[in-house]
């Protein structure tokens, strides 16, 4: 088999009122000084809550997040596949960028892919979920 049959789509899906579950060659590259690391799968704080961001800790359900997991504005369609390297970076105070493109699906049957940069909400205001729209800044989230 070729590298490529033996990697995992990239692929994200939203969870009403949880986390955006992500899967391909995934790397979280955390902030300086704290090494990268690999994943296949991962489950991203959409709420804002959780101890562990960007990953889900389960937080959501203490916290009472209500997100139906639509998306009013999707992004525009990029050229091209839902392939190669997803990287995760955590901007400080702020949303998660994903550098490289994955299918997103919705709770409400939508499926779009997301561009060479996104950037997914983590405090769990934004009004254009699972995107961010600046509100973090408004809310003085931190992370």
């Amino acid at each position: 088999m070729n590298e490529q049959a033996d990697s995992p789509p990239n692929a994200g899906r939203l969870t009403a009122n949880g986390p955006l579950i992500l899967h391909g060659r995934i790397r979280h590259v955390p902030r300086e000084g704290a090494p990268a690391a690999e994943y296949t799968q991962v489950a991203l704080c959409r709420c804002g809550a959780s101890g562990n961001k960007p990953f889900c800790d389960g937080s959501h359900a203490k916290v009472g997040f209500a997100d139906a997991g639509h998306c009013a504005r999707p992004p525009e369609p990029p050229q091209g596949a839902a392939e190669g390297d997803l990287v995760l970076h955590p901007i400080p105070n702020g949303p998660l960028r994903v550098d490289g493109r994955f299918e997103l699906a919705t709770t409400d049957g939508q499926r779009f892919v997301c561009g060479e940069k996104t950037w997914l909400c983590r405090c769990g205001a934004s009004g254009n979920k699972p995107f961010c729209d600046g509100t973090h800044k408004k809310t003085g989230f931190v992370a």
